[in-house]
């Protein structure tokens, strides 16, 4: 893929963000919508985008390989971890801020804007391969991620079982299923979850726009502690799990998949989950909107240095 493709890429999913933004300054939707959306997007669509990932023959090598991805997968989310533990202690700013930066260091917008990246970048073998690899991050950004975005508030969610079950983590646990058995369905249910699973990204985007449109549009770059957070997200993380993942003899998509993964700018949960657990969802989506913006210029040099 040459930078202009991996441009345009990422030039469409900022113009669906930009779409939320200005349908809601026009008044096209009013303030229950995003709350309704998110709502819909972490219990059907999220699951149907899951469980649509993990169709996929299956094979020994297969296995094997995805056996390393969880691994290395575990690997990038512990750095990320001390990473954002190291950078919050450093940023003087409320609890609600630090929730929102911590999750937008540990989890990137693997799904939404990964997918297509990787799709264009290595075909469907990609696709699946980024399925596996995100399956620690999908358990933990619907469960660890949660957890991280209600601290703070009276009504914040514990350590216990139940912060784990949910529909997203229940639909990795059926994907995997589905993998491991090679199960098919009934031709018209696999196209209708694969008609649900192609609204995520531009619905995702449209509710980080949505929310966006809260507050003046100067106010978005004022945040110094963004371009930090983004940083860190769009270029500090990949180029270091490149340079340890060179260190293998691995082939160039279990090099490719994991960088590039990493590479991709905030989650657009990070706006959804704050919306719907009473966190900073304004701050989320700021997230979301700079370095969604920035990404546009730091993906293709990322994957310029893998390729």
């Amino acid at each position: 893929m040459d930078f202009m493709s991996t441009f345009n890429q990422i030039l469409v999913l900022f113009m669906m963000l930009m779409i939320g933004f200005v349908v809601r300054k026009l008044n096209i939707v009013d303030h229950t919508f995003s709350k309704n959306l998110s709502n819909f997007l972490f219990n059907i669509v999220f699951p149907a985008t899951i469980i649509h990932s993990m169709i996929y023959p299956f094979s020994i090598d297969v296995l094997i390989d995805s056996i390393w991805l969880i691994v290395i997968s575990l690997g990038v989310i512990v750095f990320s971890v001390i990473v954002a533990m190291v950078t919050i202690r450093f940023l003087n700013t409320d609890e609600l801020s630090r929730n929102v930066y911590e999750f937008g260091i540990i989890f990137s917008n693997f799904g939404f804007m990964g997918f297509p990246v990787v799709q264009a970048l290595f075909g469907q073998e990609g696709i699946f391969y980024t399925s596996i690899f995100i399956l620690p991050m999908r358990l933990l950004l619907n469960s660890l991620g949660i957890i991280i975005m209600s601290r703070g508030l009276g009504d914040r969610i514990k350590w216990n079982f139940k912060s784990f079950i949910n529909p997203p983590v229940v639909s990795v646990l059926i994907g995997f299923f589905i993998f491991i058995f090679s199960i098919k369905f009934p031709q018209p249910i696999e196209m209708t979850i694969s008609m649900v699973a192609a609204t995520t990204a531009p619905l995702s985007m449209i509710l980080a726009g949505i929310l966006l449109a809260t507050a003046k549009f100067s106010e978005m770059f004022s945040n110094y502690h963004v371009y930090i957070i983004s940083f860190i997200r769009l270029f500090f993380l990949p180029v270091c799990v490149l340079i340890v993942l060179r260190l293998f003899d691995l082939d160039l998509l279990m090099i490719g998949v994991p960088v590039i993964i990493t590479a991709m700018p905030m989650a657009a949960n990070a706006s959804i989950l704050a919306e719907k657990y009473n966190g900073n969802a304004y701050l989320g989506a700021q997230c979301v909107f700079i370095s969604t913006l920035i990404s546009i210029i730091t993906i293709p040099l990322i994957v310029f240095l893998v390729l």
